[in-house]
C-alpha cells in the first residue's frame, strides 16, 4: 500500500500534517477509509487501523508488545481469582491460586511505562512540565473509570443504598478517612489509589527537575516504606504514602533507569524471564501471597512478604519481558497485544462482567460451595471469555474514542500556546 504525506493549515494557522491513503491502495487491500485522529503527543494527524493495536504513548516511547501481552496475563489471573471469590465455589481437586500476582505486574508494568515517560521528556521543570505530565495520566485513568462509576451510582441509586456511605473520595480515586475500609464504586479499583499517589509524587517531583525526576521520585518512596516501617503508624494516608506495595512501583522505574542507559538484552531478557516464571509457579504452590486483599494491604498486613515474594517475581518477569522485547507477528500474538491494550477497560469491567456471568452460569451449574473440577473450570472459563470479550468491546467504543477526542483536544490546545508563545517549544530540552 501506498501513502502520502501532505501538509495542511488548520483552524488556528499551525501546519499539520496528514498521512493520506489513495482511494486505489484502500480498496486493492480491501480496507475501508481509515478514521484519522490527532495524536496525543504533538500537533500531527496519523492513520489508525480499527483494531488500535498500539496505544496513545508518546512519539518518543516505542510500545513493547511483550507488556501488553503480560497485561493480558495480569487481567487473566485478578479475573480468575475473583470469579472463585465472588461465586464461592471450588473444585474438588485444590488448585493453585496466584491471582494476586496479576496486580504485581500492574504495578511493575506502570512504574516502567510512566518512568520511561519521564525520561525521554524534553520539557523544562516548573508548572508546565507538572501539568503536561498530570493531565495525560488524568486522561488515561479518569474517563473510562468516570464510566464505570456512573454505571454504580446508578446501581446504587436504584437500591436506596448510595447515601449509606461516602463515595466521594473514592470517585476522584483518594483513599478517604474509613481506615482500613475503601467503598469502592467499582470493584477491584483499590489499585488506582496507589497508581495515582505514584503519578501525583512524580508530578510533584518534575516542578524541580525533569532530569533527574525519575532516581528522586524512587528514592523518595523507597525513604518512605523505611520511615513507615520504622514508625509504625496506622492511619489511611499514611499507609498509602508509606506502604511497601510502593516498592513495585520502584521496580518498575529501576527497570526503565537501567532499560534507557542499557537497551535490550535478548540473552538477559530470557534469561530473568525464565527465572521469574519459574519462581512464581513454585510460589504458587508452596509461598503463600501474603496481603491478598485491599483490607489487609490498607492495615499493612503482610506486605512485606507479597512484596518481597511476589513482587520480586513481578520484577523479574516485567525485567525479562522489557530487555528481551521479543517482536510479536503470530495472528494469536497479535490478538494479544490488542486484547493488551484493552486491558484497562478490562479490568474496570470485569467486577460487573463476572457478577452478570455467574448469575447465567449459577441456572446451569446450580449453586453450592462445591462443583466437580471439570465444571469448575468451564464455568471460570465462560466468565474470562465474557470478561475479555466485553473489554476489548468497551476499548473500542467506549474507551479509545474517549482517549482519541481528548487527545486532540489536547493537542489542539498545545498547539495555539505554542504558536502563541505561550507554551513550550517542541524542541525545548530541559536545563535540570
Amino acid at each position: 500500500m501506498s501513502a502520502w504525506l501532505g501538509l495542511t493549515r488548520s483552524g488556528n494557522g499551525i501546519l499539520m500534517r496528514k498521512l493520506y491513503l489513495t482511494k486505489a491502495d484502500i480498496r486493492q487491500d480491501g480496507m475501508q477509509l481509515p478514521r484519522i485522529y490527532e495524536f496525543m503527543q504533538a500537533p500531527k494527524v496519523i492513520v489508525t487501523n480499527r483494531l488500535h493495536s498500539s496505544l496513545p504513548l508518546p512519539s518518543n516511547v516505542r510500545q513493547i508488545d511483550g507488556l501488553q501481552i503480560l497485561r493480558v496475563v495480569a487481567v487473566l489471573l485478578v479475573a480468575w481469582l475473583h470469579i472463585s471469590q465472588e461465586s464461592g465455589i471450588h473444585p474438588t481437586v485444590p488448585t493453585p491460586m496466584s491471582g494476586v500476582f496479576g496486580v504485581d505486574i500492574f504495578f511493575v508494568i506502570s512504574g516502567f511505562i510512566i518512568c520511561s515517560v519521564v525520561l525521554r521528556s524534553k520539557k523544562r521543570a516548573g508548572p508546565g512540565a507538572m501539568w503536561d505530565f498530570l493531565q495525560r495520566r488524568l486522561i488515561r485513568i479518569f474517563p473510562i473509570y468516570w464510566f464505570f462509576a456512573t454505571m454504580s451510582i446508578v446501581r446504587l441509586a436504584f437500591r436506596h443504598t448510595l447515601l449509606a456511605n461516602n463515595y466521594l473520595p473514592i470517585f476522584f480515586l483518594l483513599p478517604g478517612y474509613s481506615y482500613p475500609e475503601m467503598n469502592l464504586l467499582v470493584d477491584f479499583t483499590w489499585t488506582l489509589v496507589f497508581e495515582m499517589f505514584f503519578y501525583y509524587s512524580l508530578a510533584a517531583v518534575l516542578l524541580v527537575s525533569v532530569r533527574r525526576a525519575v532516581p528522586v521520585a524512587l528514592a523518595f518512596f523507597c525513604g518512605a516504606v523505611v520511615l513507615g516501617l520504622l514508625m509504625d503508624i496506622h492511619r489511611p494516608l499514611w499507609n498509602i504514602l508509606c506502604n511497601p506495595i510502593l516498592l513495585e512501583f520502584v521496580l518498575g522505574g529501576g527497570i526503565a533507569l537501567l532499560y534507557a542507559r542499557l537497551g535490550a538484552r535478548k540473552k538477559t531478557g530470557v534469561v530473568l524471564t525464565t527465572l521469574g516464571v519459574l519462581t512464581a509457579c513454585v510460589m504458587s504452590v508452596h509461598v503463600p501471597a501474603g496481603a491478598s486483599g485491599f483490607q489487609m494491604i490498607m492495615a499493612n498486613d503482610g506486605v512485606w512478604e507479597r512484596v518481597l515474594t511476589w513482587g520480586v517475581a513481578a520484577g523479574l518477569i516485567v525485567g525479562g519481558v522489557v530487555f528481551w522485547s521479543p517482536s510479536i507477528r503470530t495472528p494469536v500474538g497479535r490478538i494479544a497485544v490488542v486484547l493488551g491494550n484493552a486491558s484497562y477497560s478490562t479490568y474496570l469491567a470485569s467486577a460487573l462482567v463476572i457478577e452478570w456471568t455467574l448469575r447465567q452460569l449459577a441456572r446451569v451449574f446450580g449453586s453450592g460451595e462445591q462443583i466437580s473440577t471439570v465444571r469448575f473450570f468451564v464455568a471460570q472459563t465462560v466468565c474470562i471469555v465474557a470478561v475479555f470479550t466485553t473489554g476489548w468491546v468497551c476499548y473500542q467504543l467506549v474507551e479509545w474514542p474517549m482517549l482519541r477526542w481528548l487527545g486532540a483536544r489536547l493537542a489542539t490546545r498545545q498547539s495555539d500556546l505554542s504558536g502563541a508563545g505561550l507554551g513550550p517549544r517542541k524542541n525545548e530540552s530541559s536545563a535540570n
